[in-house]
């Protein structure tokens, strides 16, 4: 997963921040647990926010910055402030004594939204529909290469070219489907993409069912597209990217919690199940023996909407060994029998690529592609 980063700052001077700083990072809990948080107040101090449970408290400041990540630790002391970082370090925002930067490496693979709350705030978020849970509007996202300073005197830019390549990943399932990315809409970006998949689906399922949470998603959008029943078959207790975890008894427990089936939705069906991505295949593999011992599934293919991940990502997005990746492992024409199932359906890195292309996006597809 990569970092969500936030930043608030309030032109009026120090006013009462901590609803803004807590839905502010609240929004961006899809990137990771773990939030951090500073506010400027005649001096840079650090705020404990625990978005699991709302707490009313008082927190007086004329600027914030925080994130929300996988592990912590996206945030560090620099010179004269605090700086909030993805992990390749190339996208920011500092909070400083004079107001708050945000900044956009050229080669950076990670974007950021400006918007701003009437006259009163400039927000500045890694996810756009932090902006508007706020109140907010979006003007407009950062440019490769482009920082802005905010002061009380100005907002200001510099530098800034043409639009860079972005994370596959992040329209595939980082991202909140209600955000946009340099101006695209996440939803329809994902909603072209299951289309996409369709067409490599060579398979007529009774009843077509999402892993939780993303690959639900896909799912109405490929039952629609094949003309066959979508139903909600799994109850999630919990959320969380269980690839990440570094413990298989932890991954099967988060599985579990995230993924219990209904039997009846699938019960004597040939079912088609949806997932947003595979890396070890350990999700699909319990998922499976789930639907089939436990619920009764006659027949299960599997529609995977990223393709096959083939290596670690060199920038910085936290990801297992390569030789824990099941097709890193498995020969491709034996996966299906390793995660016991039927048949596997996905697209390749390329179809990846230009579907995204045809949707106005530039993306990286690195960790999609196998080393030679």
């Amino acid at each position: 997963m990569s970092v969500g980063l936030f930043a608030i700052y309030s032109f009026g001077g120090p006013v009462e921040l901590w609803s803004m700083v807590y839905y502010g990072l609240k929004a961006l809990t899809n990137r990771g647990d773990f939030a951090e948080a500073y506010v400027y107040n005649g001096g840079v101090e650090r705020v404990e926010v625990d978005l699991s449970r709302e707490v009313e408290r008082s927190l007086r400041g004329s600027a914030a910055v925080g994130c929300v990540s996988p592990n912590g630790g996206c945030c560090r002391e620099v010179e004269g402030g605090v700086r909030c970082s993805t992990n390749d370090g190339g996208t920011y925002v500092e909070l400083r004594r004079d107001g708050v930067v945000a900044a956009r490496r050229g080669e950076s693979l990670w974007h950021l939204t400006l918007g701003a709350h009437g006259f009163d705030y400039a927000i500045i978020s890694t996810e756009s529909a932090a902006i508007e849970i706020l109140g907010g509007e979006i003007r407009r996202s950062l440019r490769p290469g482009e920082i802005i300073e905010v002061s009380e005197l100005y907002l200001r830019s510099r530098g800034g070219g043409a639009s860079g390549p972005l994370c596959a990943l992040e329209f595939i399932y980082m991202a909140r489907p209600d955000s946009r990315i340099d101006g695209v809409e996440v939803a329809s970006v994902r909603e072209k993409i299951a289309k996409k998949l369709v067409e490599k689906i060579s398979y007529t399922p009774d009843v077509v069912v999402g892993i939780p949470e993303t690959g639900s998603y896909y799912a109405a959008h490929i039952a629609a597209a094949l003309g066959r029943p979508y139903l909600p078959a799994f109850v999630a207790t919990a959320r969380g990217r269980s690839a990440l975890l570094d413990e298989v008894r932890d991954r099967m427990a988060v599985i579990q919690l995230k993924a219990n089936v209904i039997e009846s939705a699938v019960r004597g069906k040939r079912v088609l199940l949806v997932d947003d991505s595979m890396i070890s295949g350990i999700t699909i593999r319990l998922v499976a023996q789930m639907l089939r011992q436990k619920a009764g599934a006659l027949e299960i293919y599997v529609a995977v909407v990223a393709p096959p991940l083939r290596r670690t990502c060199p920038h910085g997005v936290k990801m297992p060994p390569e030789s824990h990746m099941i097709y890193n492992a498995v020969p491709p024409d034996e996966v299906k029998y390793a995660l016991e199932v039927d048949g596997i359906f996905y697209l390749s890195a390329d179809e990846l690529e230009e579907t995204l292309k045809e949707a106005g996006v530039s993306v990286c597809t690195l960790c999609m592609r196998p080393r030679r």
